[in-house]
């Protein structure tokens, strides 16, 4: 199953279903339950896997060495990780890229398809029930974007729920999508199969003009951007701004109540047809050792190393200058008792900036591993 988000709020949605709401003072209300149960009654990590918008990949490995990064990670021993890996490349569609290095500012590589694809890969190396993913088509192009979208739909059609938010896709796209859930101003304005979005719409006053993309006919529909405001200035241009957000206000009231009392309103207490129980997992099942990730990590980082030797360099060159910088400002210290307060400044000066230069250092890969592989 495929669902589709349009209009305003979504991605503040998905993070609290994903369970990864950074905002500790979101007004939260309700449950979130899966086939029944709820997510507080089982260890809901496990079941689910987000991919993010940006994507966060070291550019200097390639397709087949992420996606095998994450397998050693987070697969346990019994599970054979190369044959996932194999597997996972040829329902990706990755087969031609899989030894291409995703690439970034200082190396050539992927596609931005690509690039999103292995993305989706890392995640789906755990088998999970359930996968988010936030605007994975943002960057590319149509007919990327289609193909994204493509996979999307077999990895979904292959038994998993899959929960995307998107904006403004193209036709080809759209009718890709099983589902689809409207936000607008943050609340509900349809939920329900996507291919009886236009015909709900057109019965409630909001028909889709003909030989017009139905995503750009709902955008524009829901959208504030959509009034346009007259050229005064002053207290004229705020008042007719106020009238413009009042008539909005009430038109999405209007959109909400529509679709509360119509026959098209989903039932959230009702069983979805292919819903599958929940399998119990080992607590350990998915837990490298400390051991294990110091080694692929420090694997990881000379690979890196490796084939960037450019940023070495840089660091070399800083090292150098400040170690000439020391010589040429106390490289005529005395060796009497007046040079001691000297030294102690040398010192100091010396042990700072190496603490420095390798917290600096810390500091990214401390973003690298909270967003990512």
């Amino acid at each position: 199953m495929l669902i589709l988000y349009l209009g305003a709020g979504k991605t503040t949605l998905l993070n609290y279903l994903s369970d990864k709401d950074p905002s500790k003072n979101l007004n939260k209300q309700g449950d979130v339950f899966i086939n029944g149960v709820s997510r507080s009654k089982i260890d809901y990590g496990r079941y689910v896997a987000y991919v993010q918008q940006e994507d966060v990949l070291f550019q200097t490995l390639t397709v087949r060495e992420c996606l095998e990064f994450a397998g050693r990670m987070r697969l346990p021993p019994s599970v054979d990780y190369k044959a996932r890996v194999d597997q996972l490349i040829e329902s990706l569609k990755l087969e031609k890229a899989q030894n291409t290095k995703i690439g970034g500012n200082l190396v050539r590589g992927v596609s931005g398809g690509e690039r999103k694809r292995t993305s989706i890969g890392v995640e789906l190396i755990t088998d999970p029930s359930l996968i988010f993913l936030d605007e994975p088509t943002t960057g590319l192009d149509s007919f990327t974007a289609f193909n994204v979208v493509e996979v999307l739909r077999a990895i979904a059609q292959s038994g998993r729920t899959v929960v995307s938010t998107i904006h403004q896709p193209n036709t080809e796209t759209f009718d890709q999508f099983d589902q689809l859930m409207l936000l607008a101003d943050g609340r509900t304005i349809y939920m329900n199969d996507a291919s009886k979005a236009v015909n709900y719409f057109a019965r409630t006053g909001y028909p889709c003009p003909e030989h017009t993309n139905p995503a750009d006919h709902f955008m524009y529909m829901m959208s504030i951007e959509s009034y346009e405001l007259d050229a005064e200035e002053g207290e004229m241009l705020i008042k007719r701004r106020t009238e413009v957000e009042n008539s909005y206000k009430q038109k999405i009231d209007s959109m909400q109540n529509n679709y509360e009392n119509s026959e098209m309103k989903c039932d959230p207490d009702s069983e979805h047809p292919e819903a599958r129980p929940i399998n119990k997992v080992d607590e350990n099942a998915y837990k490298a050792g400390f051991f294990k990730q110091y080694c692929l990590l420090l694997q990881r980082g000379f690979k890196n190393i490796l084939r960037l030797p450019l940023t070495s360099y840089f660091k070399l060159i800083s090292i150098f200058f400040v170690a000439l910088l020391v010589v040429l400002i106390y490289g005529q210290l005395g060796n009497d008792a007046r040079s001691i307060q000297s030294r102690n400044g040398v010192l100091y000066f010396i042990t700072i900036g190496a603490v420095m230069n390798q917290a600096q250092g810390v500091g990214k890969f401390i973003i690298k591993m909270s967003n990512g592989f």
